[in-house]
């Protein structure tokens, strides 16, 4: 079993803090334990997106000069728009990439929560000059899509499977029905990942855990972000955030 000392979050806390605000979801409860918030969660959580963006940088170099802050989602909830919605969000998320959550590129996913920890790796709706490249890359250019799908045939890849596209219903405009590879055109996002269990989290810990999917998935997400390009566009994104 790894050894835990380096990791800087404290998984069964973080995650018993995280329970106990689901069954407490309101101001008054967090003010009341704002310094375990403080003191055991919330900054042990910002080291650790710093340090696997940091030890990630060795097998996806774009992170190099990634902000790990800018790759935090906040606890908070926006509710001036949203009656009934729930003050705070019972996980912890970021999105890692050299353009943080505010950005297109291609990334990596992490959602910390008790019973619904997961890891994601891919693009999440691109923008539309994004995914036109990509369509056009699995429409025109054969030799990039074989090497997609032998990146995805991998043995070490196959727990983060299937592929999820959120397809389009029909063909976008400008490509053929009849194409070999429709189910790929008509894609919106291109993410693989897996659930991750709390056993697994407290046996290895969070960065352990997280280090190693993002190290198999890291060429499937430097394919993506090859064809779609690195264009920074901003706009907020939360691929788990409905909830």
């Amino acid at each position: 079993m790894p050894s835990l000392r380096a990791d800087p979050l404290d998984v069964r806390r973080a995650l018993r803090f995280l329970a106990a605000l689901r069954r407490n979801n309101d101001r008054t409860w967090f003010h009341a334990h704002r310094a375990d918030w403080d003191g055991h969660v919330r900054h042990a959580f910002e080291d650790l997106v710093t340090m696997l963006v940091l030890a990630s940088a060795q097998v996806d170099p774009r992170l190099r000069h990634a902000d790990p802050r800018a790759c935090l989602f906040r606890l908070a909830n926006d509710t001036r728009f949203h009656t009934g919605k729930a003050p705070y969000k019972t996980w912890l998320s970021a999105w890692i990439s050299p353009g943080g959550k505010n950005g297109a590129y291609a990334g990596y996913y992490l959602h910390l929560g008790p019973g619904a920890s997961h890891f994601s790796a891919g693009i999440y709706v691109p923008h539309k000059p994004a995914l036109h490249a990509l369509r056009t890359t699995f429409a025109e250019d054969a030799a990039q899509t074989r090497r997609f799908e032998r990146l995805l045939a991998g043995k070490a890849i196959r727990p983060y499977l299937p592929l999820e596209t959120a397809p389009l219903r029909v063909m976008p405009r400008g490509f053929s029905r009849d194409h070999p590879r429709a189910a790929l055109l008509r894609a919106r996002n291109l993410l693989i990942g897996r659930e991750i269990a709390d056993k697994e989290l407290l046996e290895r810990g969070a960065f352990a855990t997280i280090r190693e999917a993002i190290r198999i998935t890291a060429p499937f997400v430097r394919w993506i972000d090859d064809r779609a390009g690195s264009a920074d566009w901003p706009s907020e994104r939360d691929p788990h955030a409905v909830g």
